[in-house]
């Protein structure tokens, strides 16, 4: 019987691997996907733009949204960690494969449960975060909102979870169209939930429903790994100590988003939701590419070798700056396309186009930070790039204080502190690993 059921394993596995795809298709799939997935992405941007405008309960929204995004980071981690061990696994062996795909399912649950209770002990604390809300109305709004999502917390995890086993099989398009599944609901009952009730609890409570069935979709599709298992073995051990050192650099992204809207909610009323569309505008190509999710499968295989490394980097830089470049001029035109409809005022369009004119300047950065953290990640080498890290935040946190508070720049300013700390991210991580490099060869060379 344990003979029988090894050869069924056997079979299942062989059968999984036929489903493959190459990184080309991978990428065109992928992309196909993405283009209708950032579509309803947008609708639901442009419903709630249309159909409710700006106002002191957006900023809340999306101030509310970005302080989940600190417990996100748990959620990210797992693309990182589980891809590059789960591909290394798949070439061991499929029952090691099986088995590690079974202790990560155990571990996700564990944290999940741990995160969300977290989340909503934190909630006084994660509060003072929002320093421009003063008033009770504000306060009690943005609690409303934040309880609302926790439920889209939890699900992440599992969607999450189950997204990197499908993609260390090469099945990148499970992945992604989960993704789109979640973008058409979320869409759907946004747009739907605003016109009958103009609630802005329609928003978060959307999210959550949305999240759910797109996790339920990706859990039919992976049954074969809805198994609890529990060892621990050098490999284990790594993949732990990898962990709690991508909290830190999975974090970067999601904490200049939370300083940004600190910042911007000592502005006036609409300067957060405004923020918050420019960089969904900004953030177009790299919401349609994702390259970051592709290219970690192939630069793992190859253990991440400096040629391959930086043939995929030089490409993605001078690509993502003609993209910027375009975004950068067209942003205006390209906001009043998407949102200059119905409930979004002037103001709206002015504050939403000076936001994604300025963030457009990060596009290049945005793509190749993902890209430079999984080649640390891959390679088992993160001490310094988390230095790295917390060094861009700080120095996030310090220029839009001298933007926004000493030289009164507002938006722009918030921009502008983005940018710097992206480009001091990218610079110092792409340094680390040119020094890394030259160390290697002189180790060879007996130096």
């Amino acid at each position: 019987m344990r003979f029988l059921g090894r050869g069924l394993l056997h079979q299942r596995f062989l059968q999984l691997n036929r489903t493959y795809e190459t990184v080309l298709q991978g990428i065109l799939k992928s992309s196909f996907l993405n283009i209708f997935s950032r579509l309803f992405g947008y609708l639901k941007n442009v419903a709630i733009a249309v159909i409710i405008g700006f106002s002191f309960e957006t900023d809340a929204f999306f101030m509310a949204i970005s302080l989940i995004g600190l417990f996100m980071i748990f959620v990210d981690v797992f693309d990182s960690v589980g891809i590059p061990n789960l591909v290394k696994a798949r070439q061991e062996s499929q029952e090691y494969f099986h088995k590690l795909s079974a202790l990560l399912f155990t571990f996700t649950t564990i944290i999940a449960a741990f995160v969300v209770f977290l989340s909503f002990i934190l909630m006084p604390l994660v509060f003072k975060i929002a320093v421009g809300f003063k008033e009770q109305e504000q306060i009690q709004t943005l609690k409303v909102l934040y309880m609302y999502l926790l439920p889209y917390l939890l699900f992440s995890f599992f969607f999450h979870h189950f997204g990197a086993i499908n993609r260390s099989l090469r099945r990148f398009s499970v992945y992604f169209m989960g993704q789109l599944i979640f973008s058409l609901f979320n869409f759907v009952f946004i747009a739907t939930g605003l016109t009958v009730f103009k609630d802005i609890k329609v928003i978060p409570v959307s999210f959550s429903i949305s999240q759910g069935i797109a996790t339920l979709y990706i859990l039919l599709v992976s049954k074969d790994f809805l198994k609890f298992d529990w060892f621990i073995d050098s490999k284990v051990k790594q993949i732990l100590k990898q962990f709690f050192y991508l909290i830190f650099v999975y974090g970067v992204l999601h904490l200049f988003v939370v300083i940004d809207r600190s910042f911007a909610s000592l502005l006036p009323t609409k300067s957060i939701t405004a923020l918050s569309y420019g960089l969904t505008v900004a953030l177009i190509p790299k919401g349609i590419l994702r390259l970051e999710n592709i290219l970690i499968t192939p630069l793992s295989e190859v253990n991440a070798s400096i040629d391959k490394v930086n043939f995929y980097l030089k490409r993605t830089f001078f690509i993502t700056l003609f993209i910027s470049v375009i975004f950068y001029i067209f942003s205006p035109v390209f906001v009043k396309v998407l949102y200059g409809y119905g409930a979004f005022s002037h103001v709206d369009y002015e504050l939403t186009s000076l936001a994604s004119k300025f963030y457009s300047l990060c596009i290049p950065y945005m793509f190749l930070w993902p890209i430079l953290y999984r080649i640390f990640q891959i390679k088992g080498k993160l001490g310094g790039i988390i230095f790295t890290a917390i060094i861009s935040c700080i120095l996030n946190g310090v220029l839009n204080y001298f933007f926004v508070v000493r030289f009164d720049l507002g938006l722009v300013g918030i921009c502008l502190g983005t940018l710097g700390a992206y480009l001091s991210l990218v610079l110092l991580s792409y340094y680390l690993l040119s020094k890394e490099k030259r160390n290697e060869k002189l180790e060879v060379s007996g130096l």
